[in-house]
């Protein structure tokens, strides 16, 4: 071979050699680079586990803090088996609002922190201190004062109203005496001119007598209210004091026994014979009805007064029984015996039969053998008899400090007319 020749194979092997030489050169710079970034990208994946790892072991211990709490609240006590500190009721709602959001009260939060607070030596006061509040005067609640309304609230008791429909007489003695001419003369019958006259019966005449009786109250207050309080105390206890003997002598005239008291329409027997006249006692009129007031009845009942009464006659009975005798209904049509319109539209006066209806808490309600409706002429039928008036006496001695306001009343009451009064029973 030329050596021309055999230099260029020789040149040519030193430049395939260079281009291996290059190629290692540059495969083992990718290979450490790839490496290096294999390397890397494992150690960041195990970092990764890591970090997964230990979210889900937080994630386990929430859990199981939560099922420790739902055990709680279903054994509705701590997790020491007693009840539910301000605390636990606090993790409760907690648990709520962790779970769907629930809103928790601002007072059982602060509750909750105060329960935890106990044991950080710092109190709920110490705390509140921080801010300006109504509701501790030394922080403010001097400067929010109350605007009280010289106007008061009060309560209205219901009574039974027989000072305005009876007759209401003064003595100044302890009773009084009326005479009952209640008899009548006896007749001989007819005769003739030469027949012979007998002696007849004389009318006889009764007495009645009306004794007054005493109540009384003795209600005290410190002089130091009555000084201080900015209005008439004095006034205002005595005004209670009178409506709560007038109630009660209220009761009394109607279902009063008599003994110590007045004597009540409700207290006297019933005639032995219907329609027959009785000194001393009062006429029933049946209901129609076992346990129930009927039409019929209150037509019945009005009925038996006699005509020289019912100029001023009226009804008496509860408020409850007008609600059960508006009620009533024609057999026929169906209709309201009482128009309702005519209740609707506000009647001056409430009518019953054409007759003036008086409400008095104190009749009985309806109910089988009850005589829960009167009707007559009650300022003809019955007397209320007072002494004088209302006696104060106020008393500033016997207990130093103290006054007593000692009041008294005198009154007594009676049937004076025994046909002038009706009562209906619940009867069939």
């Amino acid at each position: 071979m030329p050596e021309a020749l055999i230099k260029k194979v020789g040149e040519l092997a030193d430049l395939v050699q260079a281009v291996q030489d290059k190629n290692t050169s540059l495969e083992k710079k990718y290979d450490g680079l790839y490496n290096e970034q294999i390397t890397d990208l494992s150690k960041k994946a195990a970092d990764i586990a890591g970090e997964v790892e230990q979210v889900n072991r937080e994630k386990a211990d929430q859990q199981k803090r939560l099922d420790e709490l739902e055990k709680k609240l279903a054994r509705g006590v701590n997790g020491a088996g007693e009840q539910k500190s301000d605390l636990d009721i606090y993790e409760e709602k907690l648990l709520g609002y962790i779970r769907s959001g629930k809103h928790i009260d601002q007072e059982i939060a602060k509750k909750g922190l105060m329960g935890y607070l106990g044991g950080t030596g710092i109190s709920a006061q110490d705390l509140e201190q921080k801010t300006m509040q109504v509701g501790i005067n030394p922080q403010g609640g001097y400067w929010v004062r109350p605007d009280r309304l010289s106007k008061m609230v009060t309560r209205n008791f219901e009574t039974s109203p027989m000072r305005s429909v009876a007759t209401v007489i003064t003595t100044a003695s302890d009773h009084v005496e009326l005479i009952i001419d209640d008899d009548e003369a006896t007749s001989g019958g007819w005769v003739t001119e030469t027949s012979t006259r007998t002696n007849t019966a004389e009318p006889n005449i009764g007495l009645l007598q009306i004794y007054t009786h005493e109540q009384y109250a003795e209600p005290k207050i410190t002089q130091k209210l009555l000084d201080d309080a900015g209005f008439d105390v004095a006034a205002w206890l005595q005004g209670k004091i009178n409506n709560k003997l007038g109630r009660t002598e209220n009761t009394a005239f109607v279902s009063g026994d008599g003994a110590g008291k007045p004597r009540g329409i409700l207290d006297y027997a019933a005639w032995a014979s219907a329609g027959t006249y009785q000194r001393n006692a009062l006429e029933q009129i049946n209901s129609g009805s076992a346990a129930a007031i009927t039409a019929d009845g209150l037509i019945s009942l009005q009925n038996s007064l006699q005509e020289i009464y019912q100029a001023g006659a009226g009804f008496m009975m509860k408020r409850e029984s007008w609600g059960e005798v508006i009620k009533l209904k024609a057999s026929t049509s169906g209709e309201y015996l009482i128009d309702p319109q005519i209740l609707r539209n506000g009647a001056g006066q409430l009518l019953l039969l054409g007759k003036p209806v008086v409400f008095a808490s104190d009749m009985p309600a309806i109910a089988a053998a009850a005589l829960p409706i009167a009707y007559g002429n009650f300022g003809i039928g019955y007397h209320i008899v007072d002494k004088v008036g209302v006696t104060l006496i106020r008393d500033n001695i016997t207990d130093k400090g103290r006054v007593k306001f000692y009041t008294s009343k005198r009154t007594g009451g009676a049937v004076t007319n025994y046909e002038a009064i009706k009562l209906q029973v619940v009867s069939a």
